[in-house]
C-alpha cells in the first residue's frame, strides 16, 4: 500500500497570502487609512513614500493611538505619525512553518510578501489562523483506503 498520502509540502506564503494588497501613501490622514481598511474590510495596510514601500499600518495602531489620554488625541494624525517600526517582508516562495516561527518570536501580526522586489501581498495573523484551521481540518479527514 502506497502511503502517498501522508507525504504533505511544507505550504509557502503564496498559499495564505491576500493578493495585491490596498495601500496607502505615508502621508495620509489616519481617517483616510481608517476609511480605506473599513471599505475593503482589512485590518492592515501597506504603506508607501513615493510609491516605493515604506511600512505597515494596523487598525490596532489607530485604536491606540485614539486611545482616551493618548498623547497624540487632539492633533490631526497622518499615517507616518503611527508607523515607527520596520516592516517584516518576506518572499512569496519562503517556508511558512519559518514565518511563523519569525511571527511568533518577534509579535509581529502582518508580514508583506515580496516577489523579485515588488509587494504581491500581505499575510496577517487572521489569514494564517484560518489558513491552519482549514489545513487541520483536512488533515483530520478519514482517509478512504478501501478499494472499490
Amino acid at each position: 500500500m502506497s502511503n502517498t498520502h501522508n507525504i504533505h509540502h511544507m505550504p509557502t506564503l503564496a498559499a495564505l497570502m491576500t493578493p495585491f494588497p490596498y495601500h496607502i501613501d505615508i502621508d495620509a490622514t489616519v481617517e483616510d487609512a481608517l476609511a480605506l481598511m473599513e471599505e475593503h474590510k482589512v485590518r492592515h495596510l501597506p504603506v508607501t513614500r513615493a510609491g516605493d514601500l515604506e511600512t505597515v499600518i494596523s487598525k490596532g495602531d489607530i485604536e491606540r493611538a485614539n486611545a482616551p489620554g493618548h498623547r497624540l488625541e487632539e492633533q490631526q494624525l497622518y499615517v507616518h505619525d503611527l508607523c515607527a517600526r520596520r516592516p517584516f517582508i518576506a518572499d512569496i516562495h519562503d517556508p511558512l512553518d519559518k514565518i511563523l516561527m519569525a511571527m511568533a518570536d518577534t509579535g509581529i501580526g502582518s508580514v508583506l510578501v515580496m516577489r523579485e522586489g515588488e509587494l504581491v501581498g500581505i499575510v496577517t495573523v487572521t489569514d494564517i489562523l484560518r489558513f491552519c484551521s482549514n489545513y487541520l481540518a483536512e488533515l483530520a479527514q478519514p482517509v478512504d483506503d478501501s478499494i472499490a
